[in-house]
């Protein structure tokens, strides 16, 4: 095993803030970065970092819906061709619902 500390230890009495929350009050979110050394590091976001990060989910968000909803635009007229189809095909006597004579 190794000696190398994993972190600094720190009392924090009650009532009391912890230090590192008075020294960056404004950045509290985090978000962990994997250096693929089997160790994970959670750094934390300042304010416009974490504006990016959710301009960046809101346009991958946008961009699904609208690729969804065109895929919609494609899907309905085909439904509805074969829907068309189905109904044409059971006036004319064929497809599995005809009735036994």
């Amino acid at each position: 095993m190794s000696d190398e500390p994993k972190g600094e230890i720190e009392i924090i009495p009650p009532g009391e803030e912890p230090r590192r929350s008075r020294e960056d009050a404004f950045a509290t979110s985090r978000i962990w970065i994997s250096s693929g050394s089997g160790e994970v590091k959670f750094v934390k976001l300042g304010p416009l970092q974490s504006m990016m990060l959710g301009v960046a989910l809101l346009l991958f968000i946008g961009l699904c819906l609208f690729f969804l909803s065109g895929l919609l635009l494609i899907l309905v007229p085909a439904v509805a061709l074969l829907g068309a189809g189905a109904w044409i095909a059971n006036a004319l006597g064929f497809g599995p619902f005809r009735r036994l004579r």
